[in-house]
Formats: structure tokens, C-alpha cells, sequence
């Protein structure tokens, strides 16, 4: 069995990488911004942490991962259900 890493075109960026990369953002830009505003550091990553929350909610409940096996099966069964 052959191992594919991703069947994106190199240099397109898929919806998993962009659901990574948007968990970090709202806690790091509330962490600059309260110390910048003076704001008490707890308070700003909590504060900071619930859109991050919400991007892992996402990812995990509405639009989870799926295995690209997975799919094809079900495409495959979908296919033959309807015969």
C-alpha cells in the first residue's frame, strides 16, 4: 500500500492547513494586544482562546477529517444504492 501525503497541487494550501493555522492567530493577537492595551495577560488568552475553541469545534464536529478511503467507499456505496 502506498502512502500519499496530499493530492493538493504543491503550493495549495487545503482546508485542514488552513483550519491549523487559524487556531494559534486569535490567542497570539490577544496576547500582543494585551500587553499593548495594558489588559490583565489572563484575561486577554482567555478572552483569546474562545475563537480558537470555536475553529477546533469545527474541525472536529462540523466539518470533521475525514480518510480519503473512507470516502471513496462511501461514493462507491452511494453509487451502487442507487442502481
Amino acid at each position: 500500500m502506498e502512502a500519499i501525503i496530499s493530492e493538493d497541487p504543491l503550493g495549495s494550501v487545503s482546508r485542514p492547513d488552513l483550519v491549523l493555522s487559524a487556531i494559534p492567530g486569535p490567542v497570539a493577537l490577544a496576547a500582543v494586544l494585551g500587553v499593548l492595551l495594558g489588559i490583565p495577560l489572563s484575561l486577554a488568552l482567555a478572552v483569546g482562546s474562545l475563537p480558537s475553541s470555536a475553529v477546533v469545534g469545527y474541525a472536529l464536529f462540523y466539518r470533521p477529517p475525514v480518510d480519503s478511503e473512507d470516502v471513496t467507499s462511501e461514493t462507491h456505496s452511494t453509487a451502487e444504492r442507487s442502481r
